[in-house]
């Protein structure tokens, strides 16, 4: 009989050293995985990063340049109407300030996409960081409740911070939309009163 109760024992024991080991072995590939998919995040945000501010890059010489060509044209405009003196300058500059006004509004809307990436390549660690201890949790999950309980608490935070995160990119897009909104409508409220002021 104490034979048996040792074989039990010993079965027992290796049964619980087994899972130990699956467990431990679990933990590890999931730290892992974890460090590969934070170096993936990161080297993507990096890329991202990269391509908005090559993006706002080409956007600032686009618009220098069409500053220049714009120029030009209003030069050449006034001398074909016959413009000359204060009304040619006058018209220069207008149209100088305006596209002034409309690169400053798209460097507002460059930084805001740049704004935007941050954050969304915030949250999406945060996210990957939260997956990673939910799956910890789901290994170390001793029965089929604790198991449900783990994937409830993980689905509801996954729809937690899809939310967060569309309230987020909405409150940033509405904050640089209205600072470039509001630019362009200094500007226009600038030629108005010039306007005014020369009748």
């Amino acid at each position: 009989m104490a034979t048996r109760n040792d074989t039990n024992d010993k079965a027992a024991g290796a049964g619980r050293d087994a899972a130990d080991k699956a467990a431990r072995t679990a933990r590890a590939v999931t730290n892992q995985a974890a460090k590969i998919g934070q170096e993936t995040a990161r080297a993507g945000a990096d890329v991202l990063d990269r391509g908005v501010k090559t993006a706002r890059d080409a956007m600032q010489s686009g618009l220098t340049t069409a500053t220049e060509t714009f120029q030009r044209i209003t030069d050449q405009f006034t001398q074909a109407l016959g413009l000359n003196g204060p009304q040619s300058e006058e018209l220069a500059r207008r149209s100088s300030q305006n596209v002034q006004a409309v690169t400053q509004a798209s460097t507002v809307l460059a930084r805001g996409a740049q704004e935007i990436s941050q954050e969304v390549f915030g949250l999406v660690q945060d996210r990957l960081t939260k997956n990673i201890e939910a799956v910890n949790r789901i290994v170390g999950s001793r029965s089929v409740q604790d198991l449900v309980a783990v994937q409830s608490d993980l689905v509801r935070d996954n729809l937690q911070q899809v939310i967060e995160t569309n309230r987020r990119v909405a409150e940033v897009s509405l904050r640089i939309a209205d600072e470039a909104a509001r630019t362009i409508q200094a500007q226009a409220n600038e030629n108005a009163n010039q306007v005014r002021r020369a009748a």
